[in-house]
């Protein structure tokens, strides 16, 4: 029981100290994806999360409920698609606050797997996906990301055309294929 409680009380901690990672989200012009996760290695543990973006168009967005469902608004002009493309930063940082109910388990270091990742992306409308037309993979620079990040990919991905109301899923592949995890967002 004690342990149980431990776990729930770690949640809590966990859930409440870092931003909240939802569909529909956004920290300025970020649109923040689902779920964060921790890694554990041999050699640290690591949270892994991403973030999409598009200019200043999902920080211009504006969201309404009405009768007739979700409709989207810029300037209070409607807009029903994503612009032609978006961008999705996903970060590797170190964790260092503790185990958490949450954690994923994987053996050899950091490095071996964040210099190994492999991407899949696609748009999910109701429970239908479909691979994204175009998608382009960099990983960043020591000198494209902050101090405290240890690792970081950029994907651009096509968007044109695609409903607001669909979601971004981007799988990520470790070696031999093996699914690390997987985000997703929609604004």
């Amino acid at each position: 029981m004690i342990s149980r409680f431990g776990n729930i009380t770690a949640a809590l901690l966990i859930f409440t100290t870092l931003p909240p990672l939802t569909m529909g989200q956004h920290s300025g012009r970020v649109v923040l994806m689902k779920p964060w996760i921790i890694l554990i290695f041999d050699d640290q543990r690591i949270q892994f999360d991403a973030g999409m973006l598009a200019g200043d168009f999902f920080g211009q967005l504006e969201r309404r409920k009405t009768a007739k469902g979700e409709l989207f608004y810029i300037h209070s002009k409607s807009v029903s698609d994503y612009p032609k493309s978006v961008t999705v930063r996903l970060f590797a940082n170190r964790w260092e606050r503790g185990d958490t109910p949450f954690d994923k388990r994987w053996g050899g270091t950091t490095s071996a797997l964040m210099d190994t990742l492999q991407f899949k992306a696609e748009w999910k409308t109701g429970l239908d996906m479909r691979p994204v037309s175009k998608m382009a993979v960099r990983h960043l620079e020591r000198n494209e990301i902050a101090a405290n990040v240890l690792s970081a990919y950029e994907l651009t991905i096509s968007s044109e055309g695609v409903p607001l109301t669909d979601h971004l899923v981007v799988s990520v592949y470790g070696p031999a294929s093996s699914l690390v995890v997987r985000f997703s967002g929609s604004p």
